[in-house]
């Protein structure tokens, strides 16, 4: 295994919906933010607008830091950024440089709302600074406060 890398990556809202790239590896499909790893010499806020433009065919603004979390190895980073990108702006599937046409993992992107996102890959977005976007803020206020959801867990269901 490689080096591990720091991670940067976007988060691009219009209204209450987020692009969000899709990914198929391993027998799986996810969405994550637009993002990948920081080369050497460069900033996260140049690896998060690249990967923004390689993965989605967007250049982008960034509008000001969300986050700055470790990954679970406890020593690389990820840093996650507020990001625009022009109103009249459609992105496209874009690639992964770094992976051979057959290796390719991204399959598409969409926009979506919170309520469209998986919870695991939702899960992913708080700590990637989703309560910093006033819209996003506001909505998780309005959930309610004696509702819980967890996958499995048929005792919280029962409760």
């Amino acid at each position: 295994m490689g080096e591990k890398r720091d991670r940067a990556q976007c988060m691009v809202c219009r209204g209450d919906q987020i692009l969000m790239i899709e990914h198929r590896m391993k027998g799986r499909d996810f969405f994550n933010l637009p993002g990948g790893g920081v080369e050497e010499g460069e900033t996260p806020e140049e690896a998060a607008l690249r990967e923004l433009f390689e993965e989605a065919e967007v250049k982008g603004r960034i509008l000001r830091p969300l986050a700055r979390e470790y990954k679970p190895d406890g020593v690389s980073r990820v840093f996650t950024f507020l990001v625009e990108i022009p109103e009249d702006t459609v992105p496209k599937k874009g690639i992964d440089p770094e992976l051979s046409e057959d290796e390719q993992t991204i399959v598409g992107f969409a926009w979506k709302k919170l309520c469209e996102i998986a919870e695991r890959d939702r899960a992913y977005l708080f700590g990637a600074g989703l309560m910093r976007v006033p819209i996003f803020h506001d909505e998780v206020l309005t959930w309610g406060d004696d509702e819980y959801s967890y996958p499995g867990d048929s005792e919280l269901e029962s409760e």
